[in-house]
């Protein structure tokens, strides 16, 4: 089960770094191409991620992490681990 509380911080930073909308943006939409991001863009995205919910993204999976959907999850299983 997700946390909306996460999804809704994770938009706010998502529109915040990318200085775009992501409202309507889709949890399964492709944040590269939905944001037109190039590689270079997509890593400060993940790296303002990180520093905001304290995550760390492993680098052999960098591209993995391109929804909403993803990311989200990732966070909150992270968060999770933290609580056991």
């Amino acid at each position: 089960m997700s946390d909306p509380n996460v999804e809704q911080r994770l938009r706010s930073v998502l529109s915040e770094v990318s200085r775009q909308d992501v409202a309507r943006t889709g949890l399964d939409d492709d944040l590269v191409r939905e944001l037109g991001l190039d590689s270079l863009a997509a890593l400060r995205l993940l790296a303002a991620v990180e520093k905001r919910f304290d995550v760390h993204f492993p680098d052999e999976r960098l591209e993995e992490f391109r929804t909403l959907r993803i990311v989200r999850d990732f966070i909150a299983g992270n968060r999770q681990e933290g609580v056991s």
